[in-house]
């Protein structure tokens, strides 16, 4: 299974860059239609999981180089910065009220800023397994950039999984898959993803956690179809 993950790496990266960017025109697309600003703030949230697979998939290309570097320190930057973004879709989800609405915008800049901060500053190294490189974090970095990333990392899935619950009532389950499916690959990657012989570099966590990221801009644009769909439904009765 391990080697047949890593044989198909390289193709599948691209799959699934060519898939985040075609559910990423359908957002846009869904704003310039109807201009709902959480199809536009997912939209814009999604870019950076777009980078993060392009990336990735430019790893079999430009190997280790500077070139890669400097997109992959940009691919830091793009995820620390436009996850947070993930506080105000869920309150825009949830119909909260416009006071509601401007506190969560607040933290999420705040977090936005601290996370764009740990993006320039963050410390990477090379690593390869098959035909991929790429420059992931390397150890030594300051405490509060471990802090922010780890932070980003689990704390908005499980709000997308509590705020998606919530909204299970209004049938529309696709925030909670979502964050159920995000979740699902991370925790599958961190269980399957280490090599055998206990060399953190040629860990498949990054891979395994992308089909969790696909999965997740999936449902992300299905959760905004059916909400707007629903509200169309509404204002018709």
């Amino acid at each position: 299974m391990r080697q047949l993950l890593i044989a198909s790496m390289a193709p599948v990266l691209w799959i699934l860059t060519v898939l985040d960017g075609f559910f990423i025109r359908r957002m846009f697309l869904q704003y310039a239609q109807k201009k709902r600003a959480i199809s536009l703030i997912v939209a814009v949230m999604c870019i950076g999981l777009f980078y993060d697979s392009l990336c990735l998939a430019l790893g079999a290309f430009l190997k280790e180089s500077a070139a890669l570097r400097f997109f992959s320190q940009f691919r830091y930057i793009f995820h620390l910065t436009m996850i947070p973004l993930i506080f105000p879709i869920c309150a825009y989800s949830l119909k909260a009220k416009n006071g509601v609405r401007k506190a969560v915008w607040c933290i999420a800049v705040i977090i936005m800023v601290i996370g764009l901060a740990a993006g320039i500053l963050i410390k990477t190294e090379p690593r390869t397994v098959g035909a991929i490189t790429r420059y992931a974090e390397a150890e030594g970095n300051p405490g509060w950039i471990d802090g922010i990333v780890s932070f980003l990392d689990m704390f908005p899935v499980f709000l997308m999984i509590g705020v998606g619950i919530f909204l299970f009532r209004k049938k529309n389950p696709n925030m909670f898959l979502a964050g159920f499916f995000m979740l699902l690959f991370t925790l599958l990657g961190i269980f399957l993803g280490r090599d055998p012989s206990g060399d953190r570099a040629k860990s498949l966590m990054f891979y395994i956690s992308m089909f969790g990221e696909g999965l997740m801009v999936y449902f992300l644009w299905r959760f905004t179809e059916k909400d707007e769909d629903r509200e169309e439904t509404a204002e018709q009765n």
